[in-house]
């Protein structure tokens, strides 16, 4: 999936205070905050630079992981669903995204179940496909109710089980890149979901990556256009050469952005943006 419009929120109060929240809040460093600021400005920059367009919630006080900004919403065309937070201190970030999306004039909705928005819901193939995650965060039960929001026949909706606690959301371990290839961490997924993304993808069009790739969260990466509108731009934090060498091989350039001191809270690259593009025209980019 390729970003065009996309949400950022500034970390002025991002820190890891929360213990296990998920598997990687282990708190056994403390956050450098100006390093922090640095890592999240160098990714504005880097993908500013791509003719992305960003736009920004404000930050609240005490909302420390509310520069996740992927966990807030998902957006389909005119639609936002707002994420009923699993994780207790994230709760009240439910309350700050849906102000921002209402008075913006989106379809403004929440569901009932546990949904953590684009951190379980990724959309691939010039968005026909929508995955969902469930396991950890979101429910399986907040599905149905994201298919009947969304109300679009057009749209394939798949779900798929998470199956490996370090991979708490879909968006640590698949990530859709350009239209039709996807990186991905089998081990965190069941079999029979597996299955489900082999059927749509195609094994060809899957980059199974390796688990120091995964542990470095290249599947949270972001998929931008360069300037001729070729999809070819990866944004990551960290990626092996093995992986490097097969994205170059596909025609994908890549730019690696150190995100450390957010990998401490289990987040990196794809966690800080949120797609907020009401609606897109594909047919403008080259296959």
């Amino acid at each position: 999936m390729i970003f065009n419009h996309i949400l950022m929120c500034r970390p002025k109060y991002f820190d890891v205070i929360h213990y296990k929240l998920n598997s990687h809040m282990l708190m056994k460093k403390n956050v450098n905050k100006n390093l922090a600021f640095n890592q999240w400005a160098s990714l504005r920059n880097n993908i500013e630079r791509c003719d992305v367009k960003v736009d920004f919630i404000k930050p609240k006080k005490n909302l420390v992981d509310m520069v996740f900004a992927a966990n807030g919403a998902l957006i389909y065309k005119n639609k936002a669903i707002v994420s009923n937070f699993n994780a207790e201190p994230r709760k009240l970030e439910t309350l700050q995204y849906f102000k921002y999306f209402y008075n913006k004039n989106y379809e403004t909705h929440i569901v009932g179940f546990d949904f953590e928005g684009a951190g379980d819901g990724l959309f691939s193939h010039k968005k026909n496909h929508l995955w969902l995650g469930h396991g950890f965060r979101t429910s399986k039960e907040s599905h149905l109710e994201v298919k009947n929001i969304l109300n679009d026949d057009n749209l394939n909706i798949h779900s798929l089980e998470l199956s490996n606690d370090l991979w708490y959301h879909l968006d640590t371990c698949f990530c859709p890149i350009g239209h039709n290839d996807v990186l991905l961490y089998d081990k965190a997924f069941t079999k029979e979901s597996l299955y489900k993304i082999y059927d749509i993808y195609g094994e060809k069009n899957c980059i199974h990556v390796s688990d120091e790739d995964a542990s470095n969260f290249a599947c949270n990466s972001i998929s931008l256009k360069n300037d001729d509108n070729t999809i070819s731009t990866i944004i990551g934090n960290k990626f092996t050469s093995e992986l490097r060498f097969k994205l170059f091989n596909l025609n994908y350039s890549i730019i690696e952005n150190d995100m450390s001191e957010f990998l401490l809270s289990g987040g990196s690259t794809k966690c800080c943006i949120l797609d907020i593009e009401k609606d897109i025209d594909y047919n403008k980019y080259k296959l």
